[in-house]
């Protein structure tokens, strides 16, 4: 990923959230109040941003992490929480992976 289109699409993710949440559009607000709580997930948090440090300068980084973010939540689901393996909480604590390692990336162009 460039970092032109890292930080455009920043910019413009950034800006659809804000107006969301000015104009009270629960379609965008809901689930993004969801990812940002499953977020708060230290093992999430944790196993993200070592994944997507160790992992950067891959070819298929996003695929990858799309990868280790079913794994560790997969994980996390059996071991630690339980119940259904497959699950709209599931699905947003993988969002949440990817968030961080977006961030992971934000972070480095950055520098």
């Amino acid at each position: 990923m460039s970092k032109r289109s890292c930080f455009i699409g920043f910019i413009v993710t950034l800006a659809v959230v804000l107006a969301s949440f000015v104009l009270h559009f629960s379609p965008v607000t809901a689930p993004v109040a969801k990812i940002f709580y499953a977020m708060q997930n230290p093992y999430i948090a944790l196993s993200a941003v070592i994944a997507a440090l160790l992992l950067l300068k891959q070819k298929y980084y996003w695929l990858i992490m799309l990868g280790c973010g079913l794994f560790i939540v997969a994980l996390m689901q059996l071991f630690l929480i339980g119940g259904a393996l497959i699950s709209a909480a599931a699905l947003y604590r993988v969002l949440a992976f990817l968030v961080y390692a977006y961030l992971v990336i934000l972070a480095r162009h950055m520098l």
